[in-house]
């Protein structure tokens, strides 16, 4: 079936439960970022490939909502389809998805979703703002015309051993017990994979770039149990789950038991990562507390054994990218290389090094006007363009290594820049220097560094419309909460521990998009007469290409601070390389002088 006769087959449901609208998100049980094939239903329903967005289908409307990320990509994609774009987060006047509801349906209108896939939190906001409407969780009509459906996934998952994760699964229950005991609560729920996973020091391949394995857990003061496929366990993992006293239980078997838990008990959870119908489980003579996964707030202080492998990562990554950038550039001279080669490349030459599993996300390679597209995927792009020697290119990858999870993007020139693209270039350096260079007093929230690095972009007038940094998970998710550079910081307080981006842009359509990211480490600095003041460690170590600077727009502070920073990506990865692209990466470190 074509986009058209699916909406159809779906609009053919609704009319048979007297639906009025239909909701399908970007979203499976465990509200995973990156979703299992099988859980890809609104891919399936609107042919829009993006991993973020909402689509509603009422009798005669159809919408697709997504973020700036996406603008570019989703007009493409739902050409010839029902489905219309609306932009998220924009002044351009359209309406919100539950606006659009609102506008569309009646009062005592029937609005339905599949309560597995709706997270608690929308579910609550929804309810709030949809009056009388009724809202129905036990529709899943997307699973009843997917005809050919992709099976769930069957991997079996693998141990993750203390000598990378710095602690076993004993200790992370005992600190898990101690933070509920003093939040007096009897068990705490886990929704999210890479909760679950952290927690029992496994990981998997049931989510394409994320390391982990479709479960749940539910944990009390004296019992632990996982819910999980059970061929996915292997000896290896089975003996430290029975030696932690972990009981296991079948993955579907979760709802049953969190409707047994007992009367006047208290259970803590995410509703960010509960879907509705498991929270619907839960007894109404129970009490709920909810906030942020206690298990996230765990895993977000990386220990000292985990610290030394991440940096470990990342100089294996830093080695995939010089190999990368010195084959790219070659290959720009000869107009043979095209950003879907690229992206193909840029995986082997991670998977050549020890230890790689599998990307951290889909590979954005943006060259010229396909930069400005900010999370382009050439992958799913019906003009790739082919890679020059000119102009700039965007490359924003990452990768998971037993060591950890990298992310880091360069933009590198291709050739002879204009006199825009070098301005932009020295712009978004400059705001990511003042980002990796910041230093900040104990209790500071991301808002704040958010705004410090925003500050010499908007100073000349420019702005991005992302968020400047995000958690990075050890093995996990890419993209990890709790602490986040934005103005939606939800006061998480930046400390010593947390690894996060720092990563501010610049896009301008149909010429070219600029960004510039790097991992840090939060550590402790100077305690002065003033209190204890925070820094960031630098954990990527890839060179900033110096060639489209604009010398004349940089202090004499951040030109020293990107020939430091260069000389010592030289120094962390010359004894790793040989031969041309030893060549490269020492004329990509070359100091550069302000002209006499």
């Amino acid at each position: 079936m074509n986009i058209q006769e699916r909406v159809e087959k779906l609009r053919e449901k609704m009319a048979a439960r007297d639906l009025d609208a239909y909701i399908v998100l970007t979203s499976d049980p465990h509200s995973s970022e990156y979703v299992p094939e099988y859980y890809k239903e609104r891919e399936f329903i609107t042919g829009f490939t993006g991993s973020a967005g909402t689509a509603v289908i009422t009798k005669n409307k159809a919408g697709l909502w997504t973020d700036s990320r996406y603008f570019l990509q989703a007009e493409e994609e739902l050409k010839g389809t029902p489905f219309k774009l609306y932009r998220m987060y924009t002044n351009d006047g359209d309406p919100t998805w539950q606006e659009f509801l609102l506008a569309e349906t009646s009062e005592f209108a029937k609005i339905g979703f599949d309560g597995f896939t709706m997270p608690t939190s929308i579910y609550r906001q929804l309810s709030q703002s949809m009056g009388n409407r009724l809202l129905v969780t036990d529709v899943d009509f997307i699973s009843e015309i997917w005809e050919n459906r992709p099976s769930l996934p069957k991997r079996p998952a693998f141990y993750y051993p203390v000598e990378h994760s710095g602690a076993s699964m004993e200790e992370k229950i005992k600190i898990l017990r101690f933070m509920m005991r003093e939040r007096e609560v009897d068990y705490t729920f886990l929704g999210s994979l890479d909760d679950v996973c952290y927690l029992f020091n496994i990981r998997g391949f049931d989510v394409e770039d994320t390391p982990v394995v479709l479960s749940f857990a539910l944990v009390s003061q004296d019992k632990v149990m996982v819910f999980i496929q059970p061929e996915k366990l292997s000896d290896e993992i089975r003996r430290p789950l029975d030696k932690a006293g972990v009981e296991i239980y079948a993955y579907d078997d979760i709802a049953n038991k969190l409707s047994a838990i007992p009367p006047q008990k208290t259970v803590y959870l995410d509703p960010n990562y509960t879907n509705i119908s498991l929270y619907q489980a839960i007894p109404d003579n129970v009490r709920i507390e909810k906030g942020i996964n206690l298990t996230t707030l765990m895993k977000a202080i990386k220990n000292e054994t985990e610290i030394d492998n991440i940096r470990q990562a990342f100089i294996k990554d830093g080695v995939a990218l010089m190999k990368f950038f010195n084959w790219v550039e070659t290959g720009a001279k000869t107009g043979s290389v095209s950003e879907r080669a690229a992206a193909k490349r840029l995986n082997e030459f991670r998977a050549e090094g020890e230890d790689f599993l599998m990307d951290s996300f889909p590979a954005i390679i943006g060259y010229d006007a396909n930069g400005a597209i900010v999370h382009y995927n050439p992958m799913h792009s019906d003009h790739p363009a082919t890679i020059q020697n000119r102009g700039l290119l965007l490359v924003d990858s990452g990768g998971q290594y037993l060591q950890g999870t990298t992310d880091i993007t360069r933009t590198y020139a291709m050739g002879e820049t204009t006199e825009e693209e070098k301005t932009d270039y020295t712009l978004v350096l400059k705001a990511h220097i003042a980002g990796m260079a910041a230093k900040f007093p104990e209790g500071t929230t991301g808002s704040y560094i958010h705004d410090v690095v925003r500050y010499p972009l908007n100073q000349a007038g420019k702005d991005f419309n992302h968020g400047t940094g995000h958690g990075v998970g050890m093995l996990l998710s890419c993209h990890e909460g709790p602490q986040t550079f934005s103005s939606k910081d939800r006061g998480v307080k930046i400390v010593p521990g947390m690894v996060t981006s720092v990563e501010p842009g610049l896009y301008v359509t149909g010429k070219h998009g600029i960004r510039t990211e790097s991992i840090t480490l939060c550590v402790e600095g100077e305690k002065t007469d003033f209190g204890t003041f925070y820094e960031f460690e630098s954990l990527t170590w890839v060179p900033i290409d110096t060639r489209p600077i604009d010398i004349d727009l940089l202090t004499d502070f951040e030109l020293d601070w990107v020939n430091a920073y260069n000389r010592t990506c030289y120094e962390k990865l010359a004894d790793h390389l040989d031969g041309e692209v030893l060549a490269y990466l020492k004329e990509r470190t070359r100091a550069i002088e302000r002209p006499q």
